[in-house]
């Protein structure tokens, strides 16, 4: 109970954040949400480990970020070594102090089966990508356990390509005592609450991200799903 009312402590104290860096510049608010996302893996005590300098490459070059989706917890991950903007349901906008948080980190929304939503979602993930922002997104289009990869969604392909942009894979994956673990998820019915209580309750919990090799835009998109996602599985394979 003392590390989950630690957690909630630290969801306000970035609520309140959010509501300063809505208003200030990109680099300052970057070097907020990094300690942010820090601060909530230190308190989790979740131990990240990544094949290579993500940082590096990201601030030499941006792109269109692919992922594996399993847990809130994702998102912050990255952000823990490289803020950038990602394409979230719009259900996420009204939970509760997360809503704020992920707002005031440029987050794209999109409301599932919505054709609308879709071409907007599409307009601002360009538009960044336009900007030399990286921009991640979650194909699988709902959370898994880490057991499994589901198909990929092709549509956000397309603005890789009709922005020139490469695709950057990434697996993530989630650990105890060096074995596979699903208790960060929050795939299907389980709540965020129960996710982050399952979180704090595993022993040496380790976060594992897997850089990939860039993948060409040079493809039509649905071929450039479908190499992505036989990447990211082949990844994924490793830690069973």
């Amino acid at each position: 109970m003392v590390k989950f009312s630690l957690i909630i402590i630290h969801l306000f104290y970035g609520f309140f954040q959010a509501l300063y860096i809505l208003y200030i510049n990109d680099k300052p608010k970057k070097k907020y949400i990094k300690n942010w996302s820090r601060r909530l893996l230190n308190i989790l005590k979740i131990h990240l480990e990544i094949n290579q300098d993500l940082k590096k490459l990201l601030s030499r070059k941006h792109f269109l970020i692919v992922s594996n989706h399993i847990s809130w917890i994702d998102i912050f991950l990255i952000n823990s070594i490289f803020p950038i903007s990602f394409l979230s349901k719009g259900d996420v906008a009204r939970w509760p102090l997360i809503g704020k948080l992920t707002k005031s980190a440029d987050t794209i929304y999109i409301k599932r089966g919505n054709k609308k939503s879709l071409t907007i979602a599409s307009n601002q993930i360009e538009k960044k990508l336009n900007e030399m922002d990286s921009v991640i997104f979650f194909p699988e289009g709902f959370a898994t356990d880490g057991s499994k990869l589901l198909p990929f969604k092709s549509n956000f392909f397309q603005t890789a390509i009709n922005c020139n942009v490469s695709i950057l894979p990434l697996a993530i994956q989630y650990t105890s005592d060096g074995k596979f673990t699903s208790a960060p998820s929050y795939a299907g019915d389980i709540s965020l609450v129960q996710s982050m209580l399952s979180s704090i309750r595993i022993k040496n919990l380790t976060a594992h991200i897997s850089v990939l090799p860039v993948i060409s835009n040079k493809k039509n998109r649905k071929i450039i799903a479908n190499k992505t996602h036989q990447r990211i599985y082949k990844a994924l394979e490793l830690f069973k």
